[in-house]
């Protein structure tokens, strides 16, 4: 236990962690935090406020944090297994919910039809990696090109899952055969309670495997990624947020973002109104002394105070929501 006036010991920064974001591996803790915490204290990720990423496929050039060491770790003995058996998947027992996802698997013939494809069109792929001069390479693929020739559909794009017939007739045969596999498996998987979803490891995949575990070092890997850092990744893809790096005085609009901690009382007022005298989070009735004023998104964290930022709390909820982001 921590006595009073004793500060808690900071862990040191992985090296991994500062060469992802662009520091020198011997940069000094502090300047690095003292960066980082500029940076990430000056705007905050735009999703948090737009609820859209503006940044397209930028966030997948972005850096990423390395993993933990203890994720590396039970994902290496993964592989170690898989090259022992020379089989990928495993053997899962059914709860109700797995249960309930099989027999909704088996009423759509389409999603089977285009599993069955996607299974066929992989090996494929696997066999003309195998071909090529790197396969491992050829396998992965390539990155994305480049911002100006990248082109997606804002609207999602609904995809008609394809019919037996439809499938392409150099693998209609094989497609056909899986599809009556696939669905004897999932039937036998409800009778049984366990689900086999393993299949032998191929070449590629093996190699890959084996090159990973080759190439693993655990002084590589952090024990832990810190808050200040793992708060700026990408809520969905992981990369961290190239607001971090882009952002700059200069692309500000002519009304300036409101920073700091001081709310004017003309805002105060209006969000009193707004709210109508009422904790945001419990629902709580309050009165003109016991509002509290929070900032959704934290001043810490890049937060502004302008009004579509602030909102009523009670003093109890204001304490236990401190500096996460709760939108």
């Amino acid at each position: 236990m921590i006595g009073p006036g004793r500060a808690r010991k900071r862990e040191p920064i992985h090296e991994s962690i500062k060469l992802a974001l662009g520091y020198d591996k011997t940069a000094p803790d502090n300047e690095v935090l003292k960066d980082w915490r500029d940076r990430t204290g000056r705007v905050c990720k735009p999703c948090w406020e737009l609820k859209y990423c503006p940044y397209g496929p930028l966030v997948e050039q972005s850096p990423i944090l390395p993993p933990e060491r203890a994720g590396v770790l039970q994902h290496n003995a993964y592989l170690r297994n898989a090259l022992e058996s020379g089989v990928v998947g495993e053997l899962t027992s059914l709860n109700p919910e797995k249960t309930a996802d099989i027999r909704t698997r088996l009423k759509n013939k389409s999603l089977l039809i285009a599993q069955a494809v996607w299974t066929v069109q992989d090996k494929g792929r696997v066999e003309a990696a195998q071909e090529s001069a790197d396969p491992i390479a050829s396998f992965l693929g390539t990155t994305l090109p480049p911002i100006r020739e990248y082109r997606t559909p804002f609207d999602p794009v609904v995809h008609e899952f394809p019919t037996l017939e439809s499938a392409p007739d150099s693998i209609r045969d094989d497609v056909g055969k899986l599809l009556n596999d696939n669905v004897y498996k999932l039937k036998e998987a409800l009778v049984s309670g366990i689900l086999d979803e393993r299949k032998p490891l191929d070449d590629v995949r093996r190699a890959f495997f084996q090159k990973a575990l080759d190439e693993f070092c655990d002084d590589d890997y952090p024990e832990k990624i810190p808050d200040v850092f793992s708060v700026a990744g990408c809520n969905v893809f992981g990369h961290v947020c190239p607001v971090f790096f882009a952002a700059e005085a200069i692309t500000e609009t002519s009304e300036a973002r409101r920073r700091g901690r001081y709310i004017p009382f003309k805002i105060k007022m209006r969000v009193v109104r707004r709210d109508n005298y009422t904790c945001q989070h419990c629902g709580k009735h309050l009165k003109d002394d016991e509002v509290e004023f929070d900032h959704k998104i934290p001043i810490s964290l890049g937060g502004s105070s302008e009004e579509h930022n602030i909102r009523l709390t009670c003093f109890d909820c204001n304490r236990e929501k401190s500096d996460h982001v709760d939108i």
